[in-house]
């Protein structure tokens, strides 16, 4: 499988610009109380929250690089909500244990090339590590510009924190 290359920025900067504007889209982050805000015009962040544990409701956050975007997913990566970055040995507690079969963390994937988003691999088919990472989706997984957009990684990420398949935090 041919990594993919990014996308012109003009065109990736007016594909989230269109994301952004998109009702359904917009009920949907509503309905779902996700809070999305922009860094800057290819970069978003988003705040989700886990089903809850213990009596506890955890958010996590979530940062999506849009610069392979919408021919490709976003790259989506856990960070500390404070910097918006991710330290394998900092920000540990930042992420989710996640082990759903269609969305994975890894905090530290063994990239055997180098990747410009490691070292953590947020594991499935809607996030742009996957086609980084040797894995090869199936037919029914592959992303498909115009059927996926950004809501689909981060609905798929949300999906994965509601499931039986999230256990909580990571701790250092």
């Amino acid at each position: 499988m041919t990594r993919p290359s990014p996308v012109n920025p003009a065109l990736a900067r007016a594909a989230v610009a269109s994301f952004l504007e998109m009702p359904e889209w917009r009920q949907k982050i509503m309905g779902y109380g996700w809070r999305l805000e922009s860094i800057d015009e290819l970069t978003l962040y988003a705040v989700l929250r886990a089903r809850p544990l213990n009596d506890r409701i955890e958010e996590y956050t979530v940062r999506l690089a849009c610069d392979y975007y919408p021919t490709h997913p976003p790259d989506a990566k856990f960070v500390n909500p404070e910097t918006l970055e991710y330290e394998l040995n900092n920000d540990l507690n930042h992420l989710p244990k996640l082990a759903a079969p269609y969305c994975q963390v890894h905090p530290a994937y063994s990239w055997d090339h180098p990747y410009r988003y490691g070292p953590q691999l947020v594991c499935s088919s809607m996030t742009l590590g996957y086609y980084f990472s040797n894995h090869s989706p199936t037919a029914d997984q592959v992303w498909e510009p115009g059927r996926h957009t950004i809501g689909s990684t981060i609905h798929t990420i949300h999906r994965a924190l509601q499931s039986a398949h999230y256990s909580g935090r990571h701790v250092k």
